[in-house]
């Protein structure tokens, strides 16, 4: 059911960028003022100017990081330092990298062009709760640039691996492009324009539904920029660069598929009046409650204990850890007794309630720690976190009033709840590793 086709990708010029590293980024929402820095002064045509310019005093509506961006990218086209293909074609990408207790793994995958989707469609479905801040954002950078700087990261399902047969193929021939990144993660890119390869994949999509893994509020900022182009051209045949976005897609069996857990903590204002004795005896009716100790004079060493511990509960029955200031850690362990059924009065299925994240959301934080079922959470309350240690950090430096750490959601349990077309709360997978942006993007005005 998805239309996915090839397009004219703008890339980095390899004969003037030596090593492709120095210049891409993670996506933007990963992106830390302190990370922001670094990228900008890694090299002066890091993709990072076009995606999380720098706020100045002097900015307004006719100057400001969105028109500089465009302005960048204007630049460096006419510079040289991004070029187009010559063809239509779809980029193949495989992302070698290893991870603790599983060992060297592969994601294969492919950047093409797809034809946008309304949710209500059930074509393409997306997972988590958005915010309308980010997508505002997202919006004003896609108008300045008219260009699809990042891929929406998206899956399939491909059980018996149809799709990745023909990447296979693609992958003999010689590579294009090649680097390790910041993270150690091996990038290989190929680009395809071969009839063949082109016309199978474009085949074998066509009966595929599309769940997005990454890039919630870049998807709905590119169907609030078309519905716009839509009202200002009057074009609504389907056909106009507006009606289609740049996604990188992969398989959701493919081995190298790693979802990781984002942990939260809660903004320092969440804390006021909050008693933790009753907080502990309200949690203590559906959980069983372990106490543990770590020094936070070794913050490397706190996040192998909580890691353990919590990784020990898991393995039984849902489990969550609960860090408060002064290295106070609870682990949280869901008892056999509970009934989810009393704890989340929400309509959802089973397997939504049954999730780690939703407990915690729709339970813990909302009805125990705030005491108000109703309360929905913007993105200045939560910090979300990907390293435990970080957590640590951002509750001794006081900026935090409690945190929050999950196991990983397995990979079934996401393929369950993609199938039903259900809502999770944000920020609730984050799939490793990210796609980095920069090394394929796609120009909405090209003339090829």
């Amino acid at each position: 059911m998805a239309e996915v086709l090839p397009f004219i990708g703008t890339r980095y010029n390899s004969r003037l960028i030596e090593n492709l590293s120095h210049v891409l980024a993670p996506p933007y929402d990963v992106i830390t003022p302190e990370s922001q820095r670094l990228y900008y002064y890694r090299h002066p045509n890091n993709v990072v100017r076009l995606i999380v310019g720098h706020d100045r005093v002097a900015d307004d509506e006719y100057n400001n990081k969105y028109i500089r961006a465009a302005n960048y990218l204007q630049t460096w086209k006419r510079d040289g330092i991004l070029v187009e293909d010559n063809k239509k074609c779809l980029y193949v990408c495989e992302q070698e990298f290893s991870q603790p207790g599983l060992g060297t793994l592969r994601r294969r995958g492919l950047f093409a062009l797809v034809k946008l989707e309304n949710y209500k469609s059930g074509k393409i479905r997306g997972h988590e709760h958005t915010f309308a801040r980010p997508k505002a954002d997202r919006l004003q950078l896609l108008r300045a640039t008219r260009c699809n700087l990042s891929p929406v990261f998206a899956l399939c399902s491909d059980p018996e691996k149809k799709i990745d047969a023909v990447l296979d193929e693609c992958m003999k021939a010689k590579v294009w492009e090649t680097f390790v990144d910041e993270e150690r993660v091996t990038y290989r890119l190929w680009v395809v324009h071969l009839k063949k390869f082109v016309n199978q994949i474009h085949q074998l999509m066509a009966d595929k539904d599309l769940f997005i893994a990454d890039g919630h509020h870049r998807y709905e900022a590119a169907l609030a920029y078309r519905d716009e182009m839509r009202e200002a051209t009057g074009k609504r045949d389907g056909r106009q660069p507006y009606d289609h976005l740049m996604m990188f897609l992969s398989n959701f069996y493919d081995e190298g598929m790693v979802v990781l857990p984002t942990h939260r903590v809660l903004a320092r204002e969440l804390g006021a009046g909050v008693d933790l004795d009753e907080v502990m005896e309200d949690l203590s009716q559906y959980f069983n409650l372990k106490n543990i100790s770590i020094d936070l004079a070794n913050l490397d060493k706190a996040e192998l204990i909580i890691r353990k511990e919590l990784t020990k509960a898991g393995k039984e029955r849902i489990a969550f850890g609960m860090i408060l200031p002064k290295g106070r850690v609870v682990i949280c362990a869901l008892k056999k007794t509970a009934k989810l059924c009393k704890m989340i009065e929400e309509e959802m299925s089973q397997d939504m309630k049954s999730l780690d994240v939703t407990i915690l959301h729709n339970y813990v934080i909302a009805q125990v720690w705030i005491g108000n079922p109703e309360i929905e959470l913007d993105d200045e309350d939560v910090f979300y976190m990907r390293d435990i240690k970080d957590v640590l950090k951002l509750l001794e430096e006081r900026k935090g009033c409690v945190g929050f750490v999950l196991n990983p959601i397995a990979i079934d349990q996401l393929r369950k709840i993609a199938s039903k077309g259900e809502i999770m709360p944000h920020k609730s997978t984050f799939f490793y590793p990210k796609i980095l942006t920069g090394l394929v993007m796609r120009d909405l005005t090209s003339k090829k």
